[in-house]
This record gives C-alpha cells, sequence and structure tokens, in this order.
C-alpha cells in the first residue's frame, strides 16, 4: 500500500478514496475529492477547473462532451416516463464552468443548476463531468423542473430529497461500477437536506413506488 502522493510505502494511520487510493497522514492535506464524482481522490498533477477544483482522471477520461449530451437526456427520459412522470420539458442545457456555477449559485459545491431564463428553463451543468455524472446532475435538476411545472413547493428536504430519488432511479438504471459507486455516495450523504431528504423519500419510494414518493413530495406523508 502506497501513498497517493508521494508513492512510498504507508506505515500508520492512512486515508482511502474507495477507488484503490490510499494517502499517508502527512500528505492527506495535499489531496481533495474530485469535482465531478465526488469520490476519488485528485493531488498535485490533476486537471485543475478553476476555483481551486480538480478533477480525476477516471472523470477526464470519460468526460462528457456536448454532442453525447442528447442521448444522455433521451434516457432519462424514458427513465421518467416509466415512472410515469411524463416528458419534462421547457428547458435547454448550458454547459459552462465552475466559476459561472459559482456566480449563480453563490455555492462552491454545486455542479448543476435549474433557473428561469427568458421564456423557459435553463439548466446549468458542470462541462467537466463524466457521463455517469452528468447522468446524475442532469436527473437532479430535471425533477427541481418537474417541481416548479406542477406548482410543487415543499421544504428543501423532501424537494432536494426528490430530486436525489430521480439521480438514484437514473444511476440505477446505467447500473455500471461508477453508478453503483454514486448511489452507494447518496445513501451516505450525511447532509441533513440532501442526505436525510433523500432517505426519507427512498423509504417512501421503496414502499409505494413513484406514487408513494410523490405523495410524501406533495403532502409529507
Amino acid at each position: 500500500m502506497r501513498c497517493f502522493v508521494c508513492g512510498r510505502p504507508i506505515n500508520g494511520v492512512y486515508y482511502y478514496d474507495g477507488a484503490g487510493h490510499y494517502v499517508c497522514a502527512a500528505h492527506i492535506g495535499q489531496v481533495q475529492n474530485c469535482a465531478s464524482c465526488l469520490q476519488q481522490f485528485c493531488g498535485p498533477s490533476d486537471k485543475d477547473i478553476g476555483l481551486g477544483k480538480k478533477v480525476c482522471r477516471h472523470c477526464v477520461e470519460y468526460r462528457i462532451e456536448r454532442a453525447g449530451c442528447d442521448s444522455v437526456i433521451q434516457f432519462i427520459h424514458g427513465v421518467y416516463q416509466k415512472a410515469g412522470l411524463g416528458t419534462i420539458s421547457g428547458w435547454h442545457l448550458q454547459m459552462t464552468n465552475a466559476a459561472m456555477l459559482y456566480k449563480l449559485s453563490k455555492d462552491e459545491n454545486v455542479r448543476g443548476l435549474a433557473q428561469w431564463v427568458g421564456s423557459d428553463y435553463t439548466i446549468y451543468i458542470y462541462r467537466e463531468l463524466s457521463r455517469v455524472q452528468f447522468a446524475q446532475v442532469l436527473a437532479h435538476e430535471m425533477l427541481h423542473i418537474y417541481q416548479y411545472q406542477h406548482g410543487i413547493n415543499p421544504p428543501s428536504a423532501r424537494c432536494e430529497g426528490f430530486c436525489n430519488l430521480g439521480s438514484y432511479a437514473v444511476l440505477a438504471a446505467i447500473n455500471n461500477t461508477e453508478a453503483k459507486a454514486t448511489i452507494e455516495g447518496l445513501k451516505k450523504n450525511s447532509d441533513p437536506i440532501y442526505g436525510d431528504g433523500f432517505r426519507a423519500v427512498l423509504s417512501k419510494y421503496r414502499a409505494g413506488g413513484w406514487p408513494g414518493a410523490l405523495q410524501y413530495l406533495r403532502t409529507g406523508r
């Protein structure tokens, strides 16, 4: 077991990212989690995307290009139509960078954002995401638009939890190694809104499918 940063054998305290990367205690301050997958460690040599953020080598290799987005959009539409949510339209996609997302949201951790712009909605998404992470973020943002268009205005935990359920469903349909790891990240999220909120919605979904999740979204029951 060698350190991801210095390459030396690790003796004593170490940290790991679940993707086979280990870091010794002396160098943990030199790594950060990937801004795309949020899972893998990034070191000094990994790609910088601005605002001090980096993207891991896996996400660089599998980075989605604008030309490949339409097939992912259609895939998500298929998942949502099968769920009985219908076609979520009235929006367009804008691939952008970390600096622009921060300017729009004032949140350094945002990877996607849905806003009313002009005559329809615009979904802004990091242009540095892998294909799987792009699908996750887009699925989440599309369910914000679903709520806007159906006049649903629940508390934040139910709102974001429902959007994360969309990510969960799309990731489960993708069903590859990265998607499964991302689902585990959703389940383990300790945030009271995005984590606890998702687990509450997921329990309703497991008990009553999408109708159960929608009822909970609308009523809290």
